[in-house]
């Protein structure tokens, strides 16, 4: 399978090989993917009560396993409050 490439806008970081549909790395090891709701790994614990056709989930580069899964509406959401609570610390 070819591999998309997708620079990261957050500083200097190095480009980083993810899968097609794939929606950007983490330095913390973490990657992104796009994927139906029916692909769900775990639906009894989705985070999303909006019907949502897609979700994201977080996977580790080190198992490669889904870690974490939740609709754009949350995603953003959780985007949200982790840049409120970046901006507080510095």
């Amino acid at each position: 399978m070819e591999q998309a490439y997708q620079k990261t806008i957050f500083g200097d970081w190095e480009e980083i090989p993810l899968l097609p549909k794939a929606l950007g790395g983490f330095r913390s090891g973490y990657r992104t993917r796009v994927v139906s709701r029916d692909a769900c790994k775990w639906p009894q614990f989705l985070i999303c009560s909006h019907e949502c056709k897609e979700i994201v989930q977080l996977i580790s580069f080190v198992s490669n396993e889904v870690e974490f899964e939740l609709c754009k509406i949350e995603a953003l959401h959780m985007a949200e409050v982790l840049t409120r609570a970046a901006k507080d610390m510095q």
